[in-house]
């Protein structure tokens, strides 16, 4: 008797836990590949027509930079790898570099006849990890491929840009900056000394 009632137990635990098993791994797949991280912030000043100051937090986002931009549109460019799906699955986020800084016109003919400049916003590596993954091919290589990624968005002093990292290229959010007589206190205790 007692084999007639533990067999349909065991069988009925071992078919519940073979569910949340895989719930479980499909969510952490879900996760994994779907995963982003914020690089960078901005915010902007107009200061003449088609003239911007930026300001722009990176990095460790403890010492802001101040960069003037000339267009109506901004653009932040990154140096990407991206890892295969597999390697992301074993806790490999996407590698990147910020690159570049520099405003845009949303007319291709006021980019090619107006004002522009571009800022360098890093220093060359003393070894460049990514070159040098690149450089290892084949199905066992854990690097799928190393790009350049780009986001841009209208230059708008009422909002502030967040940019992230996802598992294949940059993306941009924005949100409303507060306004009237509303005080906003970011603490970061990453920035204290």
């Amino acid at each position: 008797m007692k084999r007639v009632l533990v067999f349909p137990l065991i069988s009925t635990l071992l078919a519940v836990g073979l569910i949340v098993l895989l719930v479980s791994t499909n969510i952490y797949t879900f996760y994994r590949l779907t995963n982003e991280a914020p690089i960078a912030e901005l915010t902007f000043v107009n200061v003449a027509p088609e003239q911007y100051q930026a300001t722009i937090s990176y990095g460790d986002f403890c010492e802001p930079e101040k960069y003037i931009l000339y267009g109506n549109q901004w653009r932040l460019d990154a140096r990407f790898l991206k890892w295969r799906p597999w390697a992301n699955l074993f806790g490999l986020d996407a590698m990147y570099r910020i690159e570049r800084l520099g405003g845009r016109y949303r007319d291709v003919s006021d980019e090619n006849s107006r004002q522009g400049i571009a800022y360098k916003l890093y220093r060359e590596p003393h070894i460049d990890l990514a070159a040098i993954l690149q450089d290892y091919e084949g199905i066992f290589s854990p690097v799928d491929t190393l790009y350049g990624s780009s986001v841009y968005e209208d230059m708008d002093e009422s909002f502030r840009y967040r940019v992230y990292r996802s598992q294949s290229g940059l993306l941009v959010r924005k949100e409303h900056l507060t306004a009237g007589n509303i005080i906003t206190i970011e603490i970061n205790s990453a920035c204290a000394s």
